[in-house]
């Protein structure tokens, strides 16, 4: 009688182990639905980040070398107690952001000094036309800050620095001949944002 019974309950329908099975399958079919049933999409954005960049420049010194660039004063083989002698010297920043010049102190070569030395008795004036006088003192302690050059400059838009240098009139005969090299230490360091 058992017999029938089963025989009789598998005519009659499916068994209990295929129904569990067909659930899975309905279970699995509408996970698989369910997760291609929302579009996505990606993509990638590249994108290149340049630092920018400080370039100081004088005159029509191009090369952009590192070695001093060197200037003659006019009527350089005349200086004389009382007369001043002047010197236009063009600064600009053809880098890409904008700067603050700054002249630090000079360093003052003189091979022959004897008891006066020239560098001693040198005063020197540093304008520019916008900014007025920078500095006018004695050349050993010649200096500036803050002053403001723009980027992308060139010789045509930069900062005219007029120097003017004077030996004291009151200068002994001892500085008659003496030659002095003087190197002037300009720097140039990003304005604050």
């Amino acid at each position: 009688m058992v017999q029938e019974e089963r025989g009789a309950s598998r005519s009659r329908g499916v068994t209990g182990r295929a129904r569990v099975l067909a659930a899975a399958g309905v279970v699995a079919v509408m996970a698989a639905v369910g997760s291609y049933a929302l579009f996505s999409d990606g993509g990638t954005v590249r994108t290149t980040f340049t630092a920018g960049t400080l370039d100081l420049r004088f005159d029509a010194d191009a090369d952009g070398a590192a070695a001093p660039y060197v200037v003659t004063f006019d009527g350089g083989d005349a200086l004389a107690p009382g007369v001043p002698v002047t010197r236009e010297l063009v600064v600009y920043n053809s880098g890409s952001v904008p700067a603050l010049l700054a002249l630090g102190a000079p360093v003052v070569v003189n091979e022959d000094p004897g008891d006066e030395p020239l560098q001693d008795v040198l005063s020197v004036r540093v304008d520019e036309a916008t900014a007025g006088t920078l500095y006018d003192g004695p050349l050993v302690g010649a200096g500036f800050s803050g002053l403001e050059l723009g980027a992308g400059g060139t010789t045509a838009t930069g900062l005219t620095l007029t120097f003017e240098v004077t030996v004291d009139a009151t200068a002994g005969v001892g500085v008659a001949g003496q030659t002095v090299q003087v190197d002037l230490p300009f720097t140039a360091a990003q304005a604050a944002p």
